[in-house]
């Protein structure tokens, strides 16, 4: 293991990462993992039941209790989702079919994290032309993600011309995507050491979805009626937030600018900091991050060098990494027993995007519910998982 270690963190950790040390040393502010006391209804409360469809993106149910109007608790359930996907027993290339299938939207984030642990635990480094192709096929990901939860936000506000303004360009980068990968969602582009991703032109043309995104994001922008429901809608203070929910609180959790897995310190990278702390602020760093990954995809210069591909053979080994995806950090542990994978561990950024989701709703009221949810971009998909 290059970068990770088993064992008690010495500083932060998500999810159920206290059995890892795998944040640097500028996290130095110990914590304690507490899990949140289960709600006992009040005599005042009644539970308002909304799903499993209505107007979700994925299927689940979630239970409001409110005395009549605020909201003091939050339930997601989420079991008609739950899959348990047998990983164990499996070469890397068999697993990787299912991987990369867990959260489809996501695909090349898990994909790529994972191929990551996987070349950690058989000692090997992909050469520097397959690691920044990684960094395109991530950074084109996040823009479709993030024009994805815009447009989700604006559906909330029943703005059907900014609606279908963002699905048309979501819909132009998943064509780019396809153009360059063979798939709109990036299955089968990665392998151990390799990638089929061919960026010719790639900058261009992303630059003109980001060029075309800026003038909806400035129409948003002027909408008083859009960003009133915004503002001061699903606080979120939480020191553990990840991914976009941490940036627009101030926190600088981004593991593209603290995670050796993929080399961002070479194209200057700085994130999206904002203040807000609610779904005002998640709404702009996403925003502004479209742009920003533009930017980086600009950045990127890949040589000519033929792509290669590693064969894991009978290897045994343990292997971690961590990335940040665009909902924020995906970690996978691996273990290898004569080139089979015999263990696998993993954090998907939904479970504490949902945790710190519940939190801010509280004090707010049933029609605040879809511009928050929204702006934390969980994936059902993701929190319905068992990897065995």
């Amino acid at each position: 293991m290059r970068y990770y270690k088993e064992g008690k963190p010495k500083g932060r950790f998500i999810g159920s990462t206290e059995r890892y040390d795998i944040y640097p040393g500028i996290y130095r502010k110990k914590e304690e993992r507490q899990e949140p006391e289960p709600h006992r209804k009040t005599e005042q409360e009644f539970v308002f039941s909304y799903g499993p469809a209505s107007g979700m993106l994925e299927s689940s149910e979630i239970d409001f209790y409110t005395p009549g109007e605020i909201i003091n608790h939050v339930d997601v359930d989420y079991d008609v989702r739950m899959r348990k996907i047998g990983i164990t027993g499996l070469t890397p290339a068999d697993a990787l079919l299912r991987i990369e299938r867990i959260n489809g939207f996501h695909a090349a984030s898990h994909a790529i994290c994972f191929l990551s642990a996987v070349e950690d635990a058989m000692g090997v480094s992909p050469p520097d032309n397959v690691l920044k192709n990684r960094i395109l096929q991530i950074e084109s990901e996040r823009i479709r993600s993030n024009l994805l939860v815009v447009e989700r936000m604006a559906q909330a506000a029943g703005f059907g011309v900014p609606v279908n303004q963002l699905s048309l360009l979501r819909e132009k980068v998943s064509r780019i995507i396809g153009k360059h990968s063979g798939h709109r969602y990036f299955y089968g582009s990665n392998s151990l050491g390799g990638t089929v991703f061919e960026i010719s032109s790639l900058a261009e043309e992303i630059g003109e979805v980001s060029d075309e995104f800026r003038d909806i994001f400035r129409s948003l922008l002027v909408s008083k009626l859009f960003i009133n429901r915004l503002q001061n809608n699903g606080i979120n203070m939480e020191s553990d937030s990840i991914g976009p929910a941490a940036r627009a609180s101030g926190i600088m959790h981004d593991a593209r600018m603290d995670s050796p897995d993929l080399p961002y310190g070479e194209l200057d990278f700085k994130p999206v900091i904002k203040e807000e702390s609610d779904a005002f602020g998640r709404f702009m760093v996403r925003s502004m991050e479209i742009g920003q990954s533009s930017d980086l995809i600009k950045k990127v210069k890949i040589s000519n060098d033929e792509l290669s591909e590693n064969q894991v053979g009978s290897v045994n080994g343990k292997g971690m990494a961590r990335i940040e995806s665009p909902a924020g950090d995906i970690f996978y542990g691996i273990e290898l027993k004569d080139g089979i994978i015999s263990a696998i561990d993993h954090i998907f950024p939904s479970v504490k995007n949902l945790e710190n989701f519940r939190k801010s709703m509280r004090g707010n009221i049933f029609t605040d519910f879809h511009f928050n949810w929204e702006s934390y971009g969980i994936w059902i998909s993701e929190l319905g998982v068992v990897l065995e």
